[in-house]
């Protein structure tokens, strides 16, 4: 995702937002669900997932995982 930042009228910086992943190592446990301070994370259809435009990238799910399914993008 790319998020464009504008400091001034003639000047734009862009900058990549990093989002968490789940990979296929996922139980569907719900622990990472419940850890988000931002509702960013869902049950998808094979395990649950992160929304990228959602996440802050703090990391607060990663940390509850038991699996180690969750990682940085």
């Amino acid at each position: 995702m790319i998020i464009e930042i504008k400091f001034s009228q003639y000047t734009k910086r862009r900058m990549k937002v990093m989002a968490h992943v789940i990979n296929d190592s996922c139980v569907s446990c719900g622990a990472c669900e419940a850890e988000c301070p931002v509702g960013a994370i869902s049950q998808g259809a094979d395990h649950y997932e992160i929304d990228p435009a959602a996440c802050v990238d703090c990391g607060a799910c990663a940390a509850q995982c038991p699996t180690g399914a969750i990682s940085a993008e």
